[in-house]
Order: structure tokens, then C-alpha cells, then sequence
């Protein structure tokens, strides 16, 4: 049902970018927010590239029938190109899943009061156990999870804005980073490092998401994207006092009281968990490519590198690592555009 496929591919969308730097607040404030009032116009033209690259990629993925994200790669830059880009999305893959793993171990242990490594071993369990029904497993938990986190996030950040008393300070810069220093080339940065993810995640999925109505998917989950970065950014900036935290966003709920805080916490878990299985499957996928090593086995063996490593700051990866990606990823974008120009002449 085309209805149905929409909603996966929107869902999937959303899932592969709104991850726990999404929806912590993090990203938002590093790329956005600390540009004052410009930056809320930032999330509008990313919210732009991202349904107009999305519709674009998966047009192009659905032409040239692509399987993984390493022959696509090959079809937008050419073998060499593609082996280069091949790897560095390997690493990038697995840079996402440490900080989404290392940032469970914190929250469970900042916020619950249990042992750090109980939230790594838990979220680690969890994500394990949905790659192991591999596509359709990605694909349901993301139509489940991904609307019930996009829900309550957006709500949390929209009662702030209008029901939390602060005083006003939009406009002011509130953060500096020496990587990014405008406005609208944050914006673009942070769709090329984004567009990367989902770009894998897709063609990973392969013919899951080559069907009738995918491609309004990708629109809707471009805007929908845009509509919540929007809302967080404005929360962000009337609550200056959460700007430099680990976690703003939960500083955010916690002007709404208690509870609020406590279940976003929880839905922060779950941005986590749907962040981490979209790159798990992913990075899986591509190895299972090689023929080395059986999908099960594979699975396991990334759990056992990832535990040992699961010690870094989140914020730090955030803040210097994304960027940095972004900047490499830069190549994707116009390639994206001019070869899907290229088929409809």
C-alpha cells in the first residue's frame, strides 16, 4: 500500500537524522541556535534540502536499483571515488553508534542513578535484537518509535515555548565554534552530514524503500524534520540557561516540572536505540557485502568492538566530529543534484 510505504520511508527519514544529538538539543544548538535568530531561518533551508535532496536520492536509488550504499556510492563518484567515500562512511557509521551508546551509559547514569555500563549493556541488547530481523525489523521499529518520540519531543519543546516563563533573548549569539562561523553554511553543513546517514541507511534498505509513494515520504520527512528542528531551536533560545549543557533539551522539559523531564529522558532513550540500529544495519549490510562473514556473526562482532570504546564525551563528538564529516560529505550534495537533473533531461 502506497499510504503505508509513505509513512516507513518519512518515519525512516526522520529516524536516521533525529537521533539522540537531535533530540537532546545538542545538534540544534551547535549548527542552529547559536546564531540567534538567523539560525532558526538555518533549520528552514535545511528543512528545504532535506525534502529536495531526500526525493532526489531515492529517485536516483530507485533508477539505478541500488542494494547497498557501497554501489551507490560507486554510481555517484565512480569506483575509486566510491571505495574512498566507502570507507569513510564505514567510520562515520560507527562514530554514530558510539555516541549513541556512550550517551545511553550516561543518561542512565546521570539521570536514573544506575550503573553507566547497565545503559550500554541494555541499549546495546536492545539494538542487537532488532538487527537481527534485519530490514523489515529496521522499518518497523522506526514506523513505531520514531512518531511516539516525534510526538512527545515537539510537545515538550512547544509547551516550553509558550507555557514556561523566560525572558526573551532571541537574536543574541550564544555559542562560538572555530569549525562553522555562519549561519547558512552551518545549515548546509549539517544537511551534507545528515544526508549522508539517511543516504546509507536507504540504500541499505534496498528495495524495501524502491516502492510507489517512497519519495513523498522523503519530502514529508525532510519537513517534518524542519517543523520539529524549528520548535527545539526556539526553546533553545527562549532558555538560555540550558544553551552549553550536555543535554539541553532535558533542561528544556524540566521548566514544565518534574515529569516532563523524566519521560523525555526516556524518549531520548529511544532516539538513542532508533539512531543506532538505522547506522548498526547499515555498517552490518555493507560487511556482509564482502562475503567474510555471516550477518548474525557480524552483528555481534560491532556490539564487542563498540562496549570496549564507549567511554567518550557525546557533546565532543557533536561538537568537532559531525562537523568535520560534514565538511567531508559536501561532495554528496551537488553529486546528488546533478545526476538527478541529469535523468529527467
Amino acid at each position: 500500500m502506497q499510504w503505508k510505504t509513505t509513512f516507513q520511508v518519512a518515519a525512516t527519514y526522520v529516524g536516521a537524522v533525529m537521533g539522540a544529538g537531535f533530540a537532546s538539543g545538542q545538534e540544534i544548538q551547535q549548527f542552529f541556535t547559536r546564531f540567534g535568530r538567523w539560525g532558526l531561518v538555518g533549520i528552514v533551508v535545511s528543512a528545504l534540502l532535506f525534502s529536495l535532496l531526500g526525493w532526489g536520492m531515492l529517485d536516483l536509488q530507485e533508477r539505478w536499483k541500488i542494494t547497498s550504499y557501497s554501489e551507490f556510492f560507486d554510481h555517484l563518484l565512480g569506483r575509486k571515488g566510491g571505495r574512498w567515500a566507502d570507507g569513510l562512511v564505514s567510520v562515520l557509521l560507527f562514530v554514530g553508534m558510539l555516541a549513541m551508546i556512550t550517551g545511553s551509559g550516561a543518561l542512565f547514569y546521570e539521570y536514573f542513578g544506575f550503573s553507566r555500563w547497565f545503559g550500554i549493556f541494555l541499549t546495546g541488547s536492545v539494538i542487537v535484537l532488532a538487527l537481527l530481523f534485519r530490514g523489515e525489523g529496521v522499518l518497523w521499529i522506526n514506523s513505531t518509535l520514531i512518531p511516539f518520540k516525534f510526538i512527545f519531543c515537539f510537545g515538550i519543546a512547544f509547551a516550553a515555548i509558550f507555557l514556561a516563563p523566560s525572558r526573551d533573548v532571541m537574536g543574541s549569539v550564544v555559542m562560538q565554534n572555530p569549525i562553522v562561523k555562519h549561519w547558512a553554511f552551518s545549515a548546509i553543513l549539517y544537511v551534507s552530514f545528515n544526508l549522508t546517514l539517511a543516504m546509507v541507511v536507504f540504500a541499505s534498505l534496498g528495495r524495501d524503500v524502491q516502492r510507489p509513494g517512497a519519495r513523498l515520504g522523503a519530502v514529508l520527512g525532510g519537513l517534518a524534520l524542519g517543523v520539529f528542528a524549528f520548535v527545539i531551536g526556539a526553546s533553545l533560545l527562549k532558555f538560555p540557561d540550558s544553551i552549553g549543557l550536555e543535554i539541553p533539551m532535558v533542561a528544556v522539559a524540566g521548566k514544565l516540572g518534574d515529569w516532563p523531564a523524566f519521560f523525555y529522558v526516556i524518549v531520548l532513550w529511544l532516539a538513542m536505540i532508533t539512531a543506532a540500529i538505522g547506522n548498526g544495519f547499515s555498517l552490518v549490510s555493507r560487511v556482509v557485502d564482502t562475503g567474510k562473514l555471516s550477518y548474525r556473526k557480524v552483528t555481534l562482532l560491532l556490539l564487542l568492538l563498540l562496549l570496549p570504546a564507549a567511554g567518550v564525551r557525546f557533546s565532543e563528538i557533536v561538537q568537532i566530529v559531525y562537523p568535520l564529516f560534514g565538511y567531508l560529505g559536501l561532495v554528496f550534495l551537488p553529486t546528488i543534484m546533478y545526476f538527478w537533473r541529469r535523468s529527467k533531461e
